[in-house]
């Protein structure tokens, strides 16, 4: 290869790889298409998340009388809560939302967060509200009649953390909670 056709080469390779960085970063900036603002029921009262806002929320999606993906995901984020500095609960919250809302009350969801770690909210509302969120977030569940279960129904549900930003947008998720450390790696990197 002659040195002009190698010059045109690095050329070309450079004008190509130029479009790629631009595609990334253009890519990357769009903001955010999950979530949102939105009000939900906290102990009877109206929750309003951007008024409540931190610059992190986490939240999950779930229902109080779940018998075992709600608690042990909601056991690990409350240790890896523990184990946060004062200056790190300072820029985040932890945000359980049920979607029982037949049998979930807003007092015995608050209850039922606050038991993992005191600063958790729990929240419900009308499945209309319930169910606005949930989609828009991008987070799914299904009732099903359930004769052999000790409630007579139960409810698959997305076993997910959504990050929520201080305006309520979507800008990361992590798969069910498994262990803290891994809430905690998310957490460093998004923080």
């Amino acid at each position: 290869m002659q040195k002009k056709e190698f010059l045109i080469v690095v050329l070309i390779s450079l004008a190509l790889s130029a479009l790629v960085v631009s595609g990334v970063i253009w890519y990357g900036s769009r903001p955010p298409s999950l979530g949102g603002d939105f009000t939900l029921s906290y102990r009877g009262q109206n929750w309003n998340l951007v008024q409540q806002s931190k610059k992190l929320s986490l939240v999950y999606v779930g229902y109080a009388k779940c018998p075992d993906v709600c608690p042990m995901s909601l056991s690990y984020a409350s240790q890896a809560f523990r184990k946060l500095t004062a200056e790190d609960l300072e820029k985040i919250q932890f945000i359980f939302i049920s979607v029982d809302v037949e049998n979930d009350t807003a007092t015995s969801v608050a209850d039922y967060a606050s038991n993992f770690f005191p600063e958790f909210i729990g929240l419900t509302g009308n499945k209309e509200s319930v169910d606005q969120v949930v989609s828009s977030i991008g987070a799914s569940y299904m009732i099903e009649k359930d004769p052999k279960s000790y409630l007579g129904y139960s409810i698959a549900h997305s076993d997910r953390i959504f990050f929520l930003n201080k305006k309520g947008f979507v800008v990361d998720t992590l798969p069910g909670l498994r262990s803290d450390q891994a809430l905690l790696d998310k957490l460093k990197e998004l923080l």
